[in-house]
């Protein structure tokens, strides 16, 4: 999969949305195109959004 080929379409409105923004991010956290900050803040606003796409 080439980086960011998950992320067309999602607009953060589900859960599959969600997933889809998650597999965008986070082979751009394993080889080092983001900093441990910002992918620290991901990981965290990617949890809080689930929690509100669950209410």
């Amino acid at each position: 999969m080439a980086l960011g080929s998950a992320l067309p379409g999602a607009k953060g409105k589900t859960v599959e949305d969600q997933n889809r923004i998650d597999r965008t991010v986070a082979p751009g956290c394993a080889i080092g195109l983001y900093n441990a900050g910002e992918c620290d803040r991901h990981t965290k606003a990617s949890a809080e959004r689930r929690a509100e796409l669950r209410n």
